[in-house]
């Protein structure tokens, strides 16, 4: 397939590239450098682009079978975010400008409920507030306003090393994974689940957390 794959330069994008590239997928990186990359592979073609703007995504999304984000941030725990609300309107308007009908990104567990005591007591009010709600918001605009592409949400807890693991990885539609441990995937896996996604429609305009 031909794949664009944003976030490329993050651990989650990089695993999201390599593993792509090892399935024989041409794959199209879009990042704000392209001196960040510095994987050479002659399935690979780096370029820049602006991911809050619509006219400067749609050419690099034509003739695409899909596009997969490992977009994210670094912001202070207490400072509200808005790049995941802000971003996915341009992306998916992009998307459908270029006729491209498969999308994928990733969030976290629990950006619209309590979940599991580690959750709720310490990773979303300490860490994760500002992160969930906005991730949420990003959430509502794909289940409100995009239900003419199919969209997978992939929802991994705490994301540990980049290795696939080699373990079993529970997927469950919903906000969490019920019995699964809070900390314990890696960004390898979920980028294996991502892949895995594109094979089937088990997953087509739905919400899945993942966990070992």
């Amino acid at each position: 397939m031909k794949l664009v794959i944003l976030g490329a330069t993050g651990p989650s994008g990089q695993c999201l590239v390599m593993q792509a590239l090892e399935a024989g997928h041409e794959v199209t990186a879009i990042v704000r450098n392209q001196a960040k990359i510095t994987t050479k592979h002659e399935k690979l073609k780096v370029v820049e682009a602006d991911i809050f703007s619509e006219s400067s995504l749609q050419p690099h999304f034509e003739g695409e079978d899909a596009v997969l984000s490992c977009l994210g941030i670094h912001a202070g725990w207490l400072q509200p975010i808005t790049f995941y609300s802000q971003s996915i309107q341009p992306i998916i308007t992009a998307m459908k400008g270029s006729k491209v009908n498969r999308f994928l990104t990733m969030t976290t567990w629990c950006t619209k409920s309590e979940g599991p005591f580690i959750v709720k007591w310490i990773a979303k009010p300490l860490f994760l507030k500002y992160y969930c709600l906005d991730m949420g918001r990003m959430e509502d605009y794909l289940e409100q306003e995009s239900a003419d592409i199919k969209y997978t949400v992939v929802k991994p807890p705490n994301l540990t090393g980049n290795t696939i693991s080699g373990a079993e990885i529970k997927a469950v539609e919903g906000q969490w994974v019920p019995g699964g441990r809070a900390s314990n995937i890696t960004r390898g896996d979920v980028a294996k689940f991502m892949l895995e996604c594109l094979d089937t429609d088990q997953w087509d305009n739905k919400l899945v957390s993942i966990s070992n």
